[in-house]
């Protein structure tokens, strides 16, 4: 399908690409990669990733963001690669048997990295925070208050049972802050009780952090630890393979092929729920609001070829919910996969729109490496045949998700991280009034089944309700997800212990060490 590809931008660093049925034009961004300050420190840990764009554990959004807090602060639990609940700061807890109230008892003897105690007030501080921020891990949270309790206990009290409570309590959102930070900063300000303090932070270039002699859970093998900010996955591998970095994620294909054939490194690919969304806008007005169209853009979309494409088949094909494979009996594997009909699609939108074809523009990140580009080139071509016709609009991946685009665009491509638990993206994105909701869906048996789901502990009960979502959003929803794809990095083999996560910006290096 793909003959050429170019690379184009305008000013305002925003991709135009115009495809040809011969011509792909993929967004690319360039940066000169910086030297690493601790080039000639032999136990640094040296971290290829792009730019953060806000520091802030309550708001920050995407993997780079999520890197920088997790090297920084802890949580009350830890959530598992395996999608297990671990004791972090708090040690242990007690849950009520009416499930309406949880009590954490926290560590003795942590400290933050200005030398103040960690207590009960801090999280009694950060929780609140999250409330007074409207953090988007309310949703998964629900309605609680937090107080002090007895000794040095921290109590929250819900309205209503939460059988994911605990994961809500670990998401990334929740890094625990000094309540004695009363005008949270961020860079070198940043106060944590992590395994690495902040040494020098310059936006754009680079974070330097040191170990943390005094970390609660023993000190760190590692000297340091430094984030340098690459935008071209391409220009990351580079640096990895030239010895600059150590560890780099979310690669393409291609991009691994040229590390496979080096000595010294070793691939890594873990297996996620992660998937991109493609979806419409469903309001009144809106390109999706009539379901016809909205099911034009499924059968125009070809999945097998998309995924041939992007991970030479290694992913998963997609139901378009949400709910991956991995959730195991969450995953409704009974619903026929869609199938390619641009025939079809064609009908749908001339009886929709009593046009012969629909115009639009799609708008997406410059993600993994190119290959959102590369996903939108194909579905260009493939939507085409289905009488759709669209323009593509490729951003720097930090300007994307920054400054509201995702939200606002009528067709637009999302990369979802993926979550431990299904209930997370739900309630993040799918139920109305939604922090996320970026279809603008607003479902109202949706959101009744989903609430069932977050209450219901019975895991044959909550399957059903899960399938039924799953069903729906086959009926009448707004997105297409074309498929549930691993997560491709790479590492030197100077590291050990190294495993990353399945939202590899949450990969923790605490146990990593260098030198083999």
């Amino acid at each position: 399908m793909f003959n050429n590809i170019a690379h184009l931008f305008g000013r305002s660093g925003v991709a135009r690409l115009k495809m040809t049925s011969n011509v792909v034009l993929v967004a690319l961004l360039a940066l000169v990669l910086s030297v690493s300050v601790y080039a000639q420190d032999e136990n640094v840990l040296v971290i290829g990733t792009e730019a953060p764009v806000n520091l802030d554990p309550a708001i920050g959004s995407n993997d780079q963001e999520a890197l920088f807090n997790r090297t920084v602060y802890d949580f009350l639990v830890d959530v598992t690669v395996d999608s297990d609940i671990a004791p972090a700061l708090a040690e242990s807890w007690e849950i009520s048997d009416d499930g309406l109230t949880y009590t954490f008892t926290l560590r003795e003897g942590v400290t933050f990295h200005d030398g103040s105690s960690f207590g009960p007030e801090d999280v009694v501080f950060t929780f609140d925070r999250l409330k007074e921020l409207e953090s988007s891990v309310l949703s998964r949270l629900g309605e609680f208050t937090v107080e002090a309790g007895e000794g040095n206990t921290v109590v929250f009290t819900l309205t209503q049972p939460n059988a994911d409570f605990l994961y809500a309590v670990g998401a990334r959102f929740t890094a625990i802050l000094s309540s004695d930070d009363m005008a949270f900063d961020t860079g070198v300000d940043a106060n944590g009780t992590g395994a690495f303090s902040v040494s020098e932070y310059v936006p754009g270039e680079r974070t330097t952090f040191a170990a943390n002699e005094a970390y609660w859970g023993g000190a760190p093998s590692l000297a340091g630890v430094e984030h340098v900010y690459i935008e071209d996955k391409n220009a990351q591998v580079d640096a990895l393979l030239s010895g600059d970095v150590d560890f780099i994620f979310k690669l393409s294909l291609d991009q691994i092929a040229r590390i496979e054939g080096e000595d010294g490194f070793t691939v890594l690919e873990v297996a996620t729920n992660q998937h991109p969304v493609i979806r419409l806008h469903a309001n009144e007005g809106a390109i999706g609001e009539d379901v016809r169209v909205r099911q034009a853009f499924k059968l125009a979309t070809n999945r097998e070829e998309i995924n041939d494409i992007l991970y030479g088949g290694r992913a998963v094909i997609g139901n378009n919910d949400p709910i991956g494979p991995l959730y195991g009996q969450f995953y409704n594997d009974m619903l026929e996969k869609p199938a390619y009909d641009p025939e079809a699609a064609c009908a749908l939108i001339q009886e929709a729109t009593g046009e012969e074809r629909l115009t639009s523009t799609l708008r997406l990140p410059d993600a993994f490496g190119g290959d959102y580009a590369l996903m939108a080139a194909a579905l260009q071509q493939q939507w085409a045949e289905g009488c759709i016709d669209v323009d593509i609009e490729v951003f720097p991946e930090g300007v994307y998700y920054s400054d509201g685009t995702w939200l606002d665009t009528e067709l637009g491509i999302t990369g979802w991280g993926s979550r431990p638990i299904a209930q997370a993206i739900l309630v993040e994105a799918y139920v109305p009034g939604a922090a996320y909701n970026e279809s603008n869906w607003e479902d109202e048996e949706v959101g009744a089944l989903v609430a069932e789901a977050g209450v219901t502990t019975d895991p044959e009960a909550r399957t059903q309700l899960y399938h039924q979502i799953s069903e729906i959003f086959a009926e009448r929803g707004p997105i297409i997800v074309p498929f549930f794809a691993p997560v491709l990095g790479a590492v030197s083999n100077d590291v050990q212990g190294l495993e990353m996560n399945p939202f590899p910006g949450l990969t923790d290096v605490r146990n990593v060490s260098l030198g083999q």
